[in-house]
């Protein structure tokens, strides 16, 4: 929970049903992020060097744009 931002005084006071629902939200959100992984290990493997270069582009473009926010 700590890697999704929470810190750790305020984990020592969650409640049981607390901590059950964030931990439950933080493997949802790793679930998503591994599965966008892995669609992207797909594109790499299969894909021809245009489309990966495309993919990479709209990446790089929209995590530079992200981090203007």
């Amino acid at each position: 929970m700590i890697a999704h931002g929470h810190r750790l005084p305020d984990i020592l006071d969650y409640t049981l049903a607390q901590v059950r629902g964030f931990a439950a939200a933080t493997a949802r959100d790793d679930a998503a992020r591994d599965a966008r992984l892995l669609s992207l290990i797909a594109i790499g493997t299969r894909g021809d060097a245009r489309h990966l270069d495309q993919t990479l582009d709209r990446l790089q473009d929209h995590a530079h744009l992200g981090s203007h926010r």
